[in-house]
């Protein structure tokens, strides 16, 4: 029996309303997830790659301001000379470390615990730095060859 003038929702349509929002709900909160964690792993590659850039380009100035270099270890480290002292660039294994150390003074770290691989390779009155980050699952790799401009042979 039909009542005339009745108004309201059915059951089903109730059901069906609250079936349809919980489907919006679940996608806007994936979709807001998704994005948070894309977001997140693009800013901690652009700070390993700002991080990085920022290294070679102290270890790039050292070099142009050389007069000399000599490789130490396996090539994990250089050792700059200036006019009045030096400066040496080295990996420190045990933490992952890049350090630099000027004559007579207590070594610095450029970057803390993320350095995967250090390599120079010295040729004449060039270096070249090959220099590798990692953290979490990202990695950044680079790779430069600097000339010494006071070059003395």
């Amino acid at each position: 029996m039909e009542r005339k003038g009745q108004k309201g929702f059915t059951l089903v349509e109730v059901i069906s309303a609250m079936i349809i929002t919980a489907i919006v709900i679940a996608a806007a909160g994936s979709m807001l997830f998704y994005g948070q964690r894309y977001w997140s792993n693009t800013w901690k590659r652009a700070n390993l790659q700002r991080e990085a850039s920022y290294a070679m380009q102290r270890m790039s100035l050292s070099v142009r301001a050389g007069m000399n270099a000599e490789l130490e270890g396996d090539g994990d480290a250089v050792k700059i000379y200036r006019a009045t002292d030096w400066i040496r660039f080295f990996l420190e294994q045990e933490n992952n470390n890049l350090k630099s150390e000027i004559e007579g003074e207590v070594p610095q770290t450029i970057i803390n615990g993320k350095v995967e691989y250090l390599q120079f390779n010295v040729t004449g009155n060039t270096v070249t730095i090959g220099l590798k980050l990692r953290e979490d699952n990202l990695q950044t790799h680079f790779v430069s060859t600097v000339m010494m401009r006071n070059y003395g042979g």
